[in-house]
């Protein structure tokens, strides 16, 4: 298990009726991915997850007033089917970032018929990390798990 520093890092995880590799399939298969990474309201209008280490990590979200969110980062590391590190403090091949914010660890651990899928945000300090949570972390990124939960266990 990765260590979290209450003070800079959150964490939620939850049970999927599905395999680890299935759930890398919803990372890693554009049409797959755009159907549980963001809240119902908001739509993902382009995806580039080139999920290997050093991969591109890009995003565009569409928010219900029309802007686009574009998230641009890098995979700093990838283990099929089992781990995920990705973050915005680098872009793909390693670039610098312009704004970096965090860094997610997202462990995909068989057990029971299924997989417990732990998502640990690292943050550079307790105001970053105070940040991500008034954004509504927990809700938001607690929807869409629930997504990803119902999407994989129907593959």
């Amino acid at each position: 298990m990765i260590a979290i520093d209450p003070a800079r890092d959150l964490r939620i995880e939850q049970f999927i009726k599905a395999s680890p590799e299935t759930i890398w399939r919803c990372w890693q298969e554009p049409d797959l991915f755009k159907q549980w990474f963001t809240p119902p309201g908001v739509e993902v209008t382009e995806v580039v997850n080139d999920v290997r280490s050093g991969g591109r990590a890009y995003v565009v979200m569409k928010l219900p007033d029309g802007t686009l969110m574009p998230n641009e980062g890098c995979f700093l590391h990838a283990e099929y089917p089992t781990l995920l590190v990705y973050g915005d403090a680098v872009t793909a091949d390693w670039r610098p970032g312009t704004e970096p914010f965090m860094t997610a660890i997202v462990e995909l651990l068989a057990q029971d018929e299924g997989t417990l899928y732990r998502a640990t945000v690292l943050h550079n300090d307790t105001a970053a990390r105070e940040k991500h949570e008034g954004f509504g972390f927990h809700d938001g990124w607690g929807t869409t798990l629930r997504q990803l939960a119902v999407l994989a266990a129907s593959l």
